[in-house]
Protein backbone atom coordinates (compact mmCIF):
# COMPACT_ATOMS: atom_id res chain seq x y z
CA UNK A 1 0.00 0.00 0.00
CA UNK A 2 3.04 2.00 1.03
CA UNK A 3 4.58 1.44 -2.77
CA UNK A 4 1.12 2.69 -4.28
CA UNK A 5 0.96 5.57 -2.19
CA UNK A 6 4.27 6.89 -3.04
CA UNK A 7 4.21 5.89 -6.94
CA UNK A 8 0.53 7.73 -7.08
CA UNK A 9 2.17 10.72 -5.78
CA UNK A 10 4.94 10.61 -8.08
CA UNK A 11 2.10 10.59 -11.15
CA UNK A 12 0.47 13.51 -9.50
CA UNK A 13 3.75 15.38 -9.47
CA UNK A 14 4.78 14.86 -13.16
CA UNK A 15 1.43 14.91 -14.36
CA UNK A 16 -0.45 17.79 -12.83
CA UNK A 17 2.07 20.13 -12.46
CA UNK A 18 3.75 21.63 -15.58
CA UNK A 19 8.01 22.08 -15.14
CA UNK A 20 9.24 24.91 -16.89
CA UNK A 21 13.30 25.57 -15.88
CA UNK A 22 13.91 29.04 -15.08
CA UNK A 23 17.69 29.75 -14.76
CA UNK A 24 19.69 32.18 -12.44
CA UNK A 25 23.51 31.67 -12.62
CA UNK A 26 24.08 28.39 -11.35
CA UNK A 27 20.57 28.12 -9.96
CA UNK A 28 17.70 26.12 -11.42
CA UNK A 29 14.50 26.74 -10.38
CA UNK A 30 11.38 24.17 -11.30
CA UNK A 31 7.87 25.77 -11.44
CA UNK A 32 5.50 23.33 -10.21
CA UNK A 33 2.47 25.44 -10.49
CA UNK A 34 0.65 28.88 -10.43
CA UNK A 35 -2.35 29.77 -8.17
CA UNK A 36 -3.76 32.73 -8.27
CA UNK A 37 -0.77 35.58 -7.52
CA UNK A 38 1.01 33.11 -5.81
CA UNK A 39 3.91 31.38 -7.81
CA UNK A 40 5.41 27.61 -6.44
CA UNK A 41 8.75 26.60 -7.54
CA UNK A 42 11.59 24.09 -6.63
CA UNK A 43 15.38 24.11 -6.09
CA UNK A 44 18.12 22.59 -4.67
CA UNK A 45 18.66 23.54 -1.31
CA UNK A 46 22.46 22.40 -1.33
CA UNK A 47 24.16 18.84 0.13
CA UNK A 48 22.16 17.07 2.97
CA UNK A 49 26.04 17.23 4.33
CA UNK A 50 25.82 18.76 8.06
CA UNK A 51 29.73 19.76 8.64
CA UNK A 52 29.93 18.39 12.66
CA UNK A 53 27.82 15.88 14.84
CA UNK A 54 26.22 14.40 11.85
CA UNK A 55 28.83 14.54 9.33
CA UNK A 56 30.05 11.26 10.02
CA UNK A 57 26.36 9.56 8.43
CA UNK A 58 25.08 12.77 6.65
CA UNK A 59 28.94 12.82 4.00
CA UNK A 60 28.55 9.68 2.02
CA UNK A 61 25.10 11.07 1.07
CA UNK A 62 25.06 12.62 -2.67
CA UNK A 63 21.67 13.66 -2.24
CA UNK A 64 20.76 17.46 -2.32
CA UNK A 65 17.96 19.23 -0.48
CA UNK A 66 14.53 19.76 -2.33
CA UNK A 67 13.42 23.31 -1.09
CA UNK A 68 9.42 24.25 -2.33
CA UNK A 69 8.59 28.02 -2.01
CA UNK A 70 5.62 29.93 -2.37
CA UNK A 71 6.00 33.45 -3.47
CA UNK A 72 2.71 35.64 -3.87
CA UNK A 73 3.04 39.50 -4.45
CA UNK A 74 -0.22 40.00 -3.00
CA UNK A 75 1.12 39.84 0.71
CA UNK A 76 3.49 42.69 -0.30
CA UNK A 77 6.40 40.48 1.07
CA UNK A 78 8.33 38.23 -1.38
CA UNK A 79 11.20 35.86 -1.20
CA UNK A 80 14.19 37.51 -2.95
CA UNK A 81 15.81 34.03 -3.68
CA UNK A 82 15.26 30.49 -2.88
CA UNK A 83 14.36 29.54 0.88
CA UNK A 84 14.37 26.48 2.88
CA UNK A 85 15.54 24.57 5.79
CA UNK A 86 18.83 22.66 6.48
CA UNK A 87 20.05 20.67 9.44
CA UNK A 88 23.23 22.34 11.43
CA UNK A 89 25.23 21.30 14.76
CA UNK A 90 25.12 24.75 16.65
CA UNK A 91 26.97 22.88 19.75
CA UNK A 92 25.77 21.61 21.71
CA UNK A 93 22.12 21.74 19.98
CA UNK A 94 20.96 19.99 17.09
CA UNK A 95 19.16 22.93 14.60
CA UNK A 96 17.09 23.44 11.72
CA UNK A 97 19.12 26.76 10.23
CA UNK A 98 17.68 28.93 7.23
CA UNK A 99 18.43 32.65 6.21
CA UNK A 100 15.52 33.98 4.61
CA UNK A 101 16.16 36.77 1.58
CA UNK A 102 13.13 38.81 1.68
CA UNK A 103 11.56 42.14 -0.41
CA UNK A 104 8.93 44.82 0.85
CA UNK A 105 6.80 45.70 -1.87
CA UNK A 106 5.38 48.09 0.24
CA UNK A 107 5.80 49.51 3.81
CA UNK A 108 5.81 46.71 6.25
CA UNK A 109 5.94 46.48 10.14
CA UNK A 110 5.96 43.48 10.80
CA UNK A 111 5.99 39.58 8.77
CA UNK A 112 5.54 35.90 9.59
CA UNK A 113 7.44 33.28 7.57
CA UNK A 114 6.33 29.45 8.06
CA UNK A 115 8.71 26.13 6.52
CA UNK A 116 6.71 22.57 6.01
CA UNK A 117 9.08 20.31 7.04
CA UNK A 118 9.28 16.98 5.55
CA UNK A 119 12.00 13.21 5.88
CA UNK A 120 13.31 11.50 2.95
CA UNK A 121 10.43 9.02 3.24
CA UNK A 122 8.08 11.98 2.22
CA UNK A 123 6.86 12.05 5.94
CA UNK A 124 5.47 15.58 7.17
CA UNK A 125 7.69 15.99 10.40
CA UNK A 126 6.88 19.70 11.61
CA UNK A 127 5.81 23.76 10.35
CA UNK A 128 8.34 25.91 11.57
CA UNK A 129 7.47 29.92 12.25
CA UNK A 130 9.60 32.87 11.92
CA UNK A 131 7.94 36.28 13.30
CA UNK A 132 9.72 39.23 12.84
CA UNK A 133 8.75 42.58 13.64
CA UNK A 134 10.56 45.54 11.54
CA UNK A 135 10.09 48.08 9.64
CA UNK A 136 11.29 47.45 5.96
CA UNK A 137 10.83 50.11 3.50
CA UNK A 138 8.95 49.76 0.34
CA UNK A 139 11.14 48.11 -2.54
CA UNK A 140 14.09 47.21 0.60
CA UNK A 141 15.40 44.28 0.76
CA UNK A 142 17.24 42.02 3.70
CA UNK A 143 18.63 38.80 4.91
CA UNK A 144 16.88 37.08 8.06
CA UNK A 145 19.24 34.51 10.08
CA UNK A 146 17.12 31.66 12.00
CA UNK A 147 17.66 28.96 13.75
CA UNK A 148 14.98 26.26 15.37
CA UNK A 149 15.44 23.95 18.36
CA UNK A 150 14.49 20.09 17.75
CA UNK A 151 14.20 16.91 20.27
CA UNK A 152 17.69 15.41 18.40
CA UNK A 153 19.46 14.28 16.14
CA UNK A 154 17.28 11.71 14.25
CA UNK A 155 15.42 14.15 12.77
CA UNK A 156 18.20 16.17 10.89
CA UNK A 157 19.33 12.55 9.95
CA UNK A 158 16.76 12.22 7.27
CA UNK A 159 15.59 15.81 6.69
CA UNK A 160 15.06 16.57 3.14
CA UNK A 161 12.42 18.84 1.70
CA UNK A 162 11.00 22.21 2.73
CA UNK A 163 7.52 23.74 2.06
CA UNK A 164 8.04 28.01 2.82
CA UNK A 165 5.76 30.48 3.01
CA UNK A 166 5.11 33.76 3.81
CA UNK A 167 1.89 33.42 6.40
CA UNK A 168 0.90 37.22 7.03
CA UNK A 169 1.94 40.38 6.61
CA UNK A 170 1.74 43.64 8.93
CA UNK A 171 2.17 46.95 7.15
CA UNK A 172 3.05 50.36 8.10
CA UNK A 173 -0.64 51.70 7.46
CA UNK A 174 -1.86 48.97 10.11
CA UNK A 175 -3.31 46.66 7.97
CA UNK A 176 -2.35 42.95 7.99
CA UNK A 177 -2.84 40.96 5.20
CA UNK A 178 -3.38 36.95 5.57
CA UNK A 179 -1.64 34.35 3.09
CA UNK A 180 -4.36 31.81 1.48
CA UNK A 181 -2.63 28.53 2.53
CA UNK A 182 -4.31 26.61 -0.24
CA UNK A 183 -0.49 27.26 -2.41
CA UNK A 184 1.11 25.78 0.46
CA UNK A 185 -1.28 22.85 1.58
CA UNK A 186 -1.51 21.71 -2.22
CA UNK A 187 2.15 21.71 -2.53
CA UNK A 188 2.66 19.64 1.22
CA UNK A 189 -0.05 17.27 0.07
CA UNK A 190 1.88 16.48 -2.92
CA UNK A 191 4.86 15.23 -0.77
CA UNK A 192 2.26 13.72 1.36
CA UNK A 193 -1.84 13.41 0.73
CA UNK A 194 -2.64 13.74 4.34
CA UNK A 195 -1.73 17.09 5.38
CA UNK A 196 -4.31 19.15 6.60
CA UNK A 197 -4.64 23.09 7.43
CA UNK A 198 -4.14 22.24 10.82
CA UNK A 199 -0.90 20.74 10.49
CA UNK A 200 0.45 24.14 8.83
CA UNK A 201 -0.38 25.87 12.45
CA UNK A 202 3.55 25.52 14.24
CA UNK A 203 4.21 24.03 17.41
CA UNK A 204 6.05 25.32 20.59
CA UNK A 205 9.70 24.80 19.91
CA UNK A 206 11.14 21.79 22.62
CA UNK A 207 14.20 23.44 23.15
CA UNK A 208 14.71 27.34 23.56
CA UNK A 209 15.68 28.87 20.22
CA UNK A 210 18.59 30.34 21.39
CA UNK A 211 21.05 31.93 18.63
CA UNK A 212 24.67 33.52 18.75
CA UNK A 213 24.54 35.28 15.34
CA UNK A 214 22.99 38.72 14.72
Amino acid sequence: MRTLTMAMLTMFWTTEFAFSQEVSGTRKDSVLFRLGTAVVTKTSGGPVKIPHGLGVVSNRSSLNLDWIVVTDSSLSLVFDSPVGAQGIYDDPWYRYHSNMHVKALAPVAAFEVRMLTFDVWGEFTGTLSFTQLEDLSSGQSKDFDRVWGIYGESQLRSHFTTVAYVARVRLQDGRTIVADPTSALRAAQAIQANITIQDLTPKPEPIPGFSRRT
